[in-house]
């Protein structure tokens, strides 16, 4: 940290923007609570919606099951029935005939045997498959239900850290002067939250692009603030103030510039 003494604006701007960086952190995490949520809630209408569909492919499949069932039971009544009238025949034909019809009777018998098998197993398949969607979705109720008491109570700890941060803020702005203040709130309502940014190595650290060397001179300083070129955010120099997230050696300070050239003197 550099030993030039810094002026207060700019130690003041400093301040406000990372305050105002933990209230936006905190606003956001707030706004965040009612889409975490609806989630819950979506997610539960949407296994609830795949609950009813497999039990109304259930009914669906029962109520086919019945029909093959009731429809097998006549068609055994109908061989039982054959049978009988075959001492009753007198001719060859009819004896034919009834036999024929007792044999395609069989067959339709043994196909509709193998469809009520197969709606059977469908049937037991869908029952398990229910039965473990039903346990997911009394789970997911507990848990659901459990996440929207810690997502409410954590909604009441942020609207307090809110009201305190804000409550902060508004004491941070009292230091500043109400041109800067102005200036600072328009470009920070722009940018989505950052107005006063720090400058290194002659580079703007919010838009990456080269802050030109008059002015990276200036902000060497400690005693103006300048905007951006680029992205028109306010400009200090970091090397002013302790950095701990970031690479502490002492930045060097950038070459002046080169003294213009005399001409050297022509002799007549």
């Amino acid at each position: 940290m550099t030993t030039t003494k810094v002026h207060p604006q700019i130690a003041s701007l400093r301040t406000l923007q990372a305050q105002d960086r933990r209230l936006t952190a905190l606003e956001r995490q707030l706004a965040d609570i009612p889409r975490r949520l609806k989630e819950l809630d979506t997610d539960l209408v949407k296994l609830e919606q795949m609950l009813d569909n497999e039990r109304t492919k259930l009914e669906d499949t029962r109520s086919f099951q019945t029909r093959q069932e009731i429809q097998l039971a006549e068609e055994e009544e109908l061989v039982r029935n054959s049978k009988a009238k075959l001492g009753q025949i007198k001719t060859s034909r009819e004896l034919n005939a009834t036999q024929r019809e007792i044999d395609t009777t069989r067959r339709m018998i043994t196909a509709r045997t193998q469809e009520i098998g197969k709606l059977r197993e469908a049937v037991s398949t869908t029952e398990e498959r229910i039965a473990k969607m039903d346990t997911a979705l009394s789970e997911l109720r507990a848990q659901a239900s459990s996440e929207k008491e810690r997502l409410t109570a954590e909604q009441t700890k942020l609207e307090r850290a809110i009201k305190r941060a804000q409550k902060a803020r508004s004491g941070l702005t009292a230091d500043i002067e109400r041109d800067w203040l102005r200036r600072y709130e328009r470009i920070r309502k722009r940018t989505g939250g950052m107005a006063f940014v720090p400058a290194r190595r002659e580079r703007c650290t919010a838009c990456k692009m080269m802050v030109a060397h008059i002015n990276y001179m200036r902000l060497l300083k400690g005693q103006e603030i300048v905007a951006c070129e680029n992205c028109h955010r306010l400009l200090y120099w970091a090397g002013h103030f302790p950095a701990p997230d970031e690479d502490k050696a002492k930045e060097p300070k950038p070459k002046a510039a080169p003294a213009p050239r005399k001409k050297a003197k022509v002799s007549s």
